[in-house]
């Protein structure tokens, strides 16, 4: 039987232990790491394609919301169990827009995580009713494309390596110390510029930089993309 291939991420390192305890015994299931910082979670995301995501709201470096964007651009089909402490209009976006996904209240009891587990492991949706009185207030209208249904995230019709050169434009960076940063050659991070503006509609780097920032991409710490040599 093929397991089930999970990582863990919460700020408390107790609760990221205690969580890999309980989930060890299951034999369906495989923990491939546990973290306390949405860094080293996108990270493990990325060199261990996991099926699914345990995210907790105590992350010291990120959001929860940060976090699980660029897990879902860089993994894809990716599923998600959520444990929040309190809800907001991002999160609230988020659930909105995925079809397989668990939300929990950090004071959940373990036999409910493991209903929500279970049940997104099999590509449904559980949300507690702690959480659903959050999705009860009605979506703003910049969440809504034309037909009414939830924005996509643009940012996902970029590569990895794309969004590492866009993070460094949103912070006024050239393409030669662009270059420099992630060790490319200037002329290969001018292709990756051209490829983000033509992908993202947008005419010239400065809009990039906006873009970027609207997204809340220069928001996921520096040393994420800094270290990562992706080629």
């Amino acid at each position: 039987m093929k397991k089930i291939r999970i990582i863990l991420a919460d700020g408390n390192n107790l609760f990221v232990d205690a969580l890999k305890i309980i989930l060890e015994k299951e034999p369906e299931i495989e923990i491939l790491s546990g973290s306390n910082n949405g860094v080293d979670a996108l990270r493990s995301c990325i060199e261990l394609q996991p099926d699914l995501a345990v995210i907790g709201e105590v992350l010291h470096d990120l959001t929860i919301v940060e976090a699980a964007k660029e897990i879902k651009r860089s993994v894809r089909g990716i599923k998600f169990l959520f444990i929040i402490r309190e809800g907001n209009a991002d999160m609230l976006s988020l659930l909105s827009g995925m079809d397989t996904v668990g939300a929990i209240k950090q004071s959940c009891c373990i036999s409910e995580f493991m209903t929500a587990l279970r049940l997104v492991i099999k590509g449904e949706r559980y949300i507690s009713s702690e959480v659903i009185k959050y999705l009860k207030n009605p979506l703003t209208d910049d969440m809504l494309n034309t037909d009414g249904m939830i924005n996509n995230d643009p940012l996902n019709d970029i590569t990895q390596r794309e969004r590492e050169v866009l993070y460094w434009i949103s912070y006024g960076l050239t393409n030669k110390e662009i270059s420099e940063k992630i060790f490319l050659s200037e002329k290969t991070v001018k292709n990756h510029v051209s490829h983000i503006l033509k992908k993202l509609d947008l005419s010239d780097r400065t809009k990039a930089a906006a873009f970027a920032w609207q997204e809340g991409l220069p928001l996921i710490p520096e040393d994420f993309f800094s270290p990562i040599k992706i080629h």
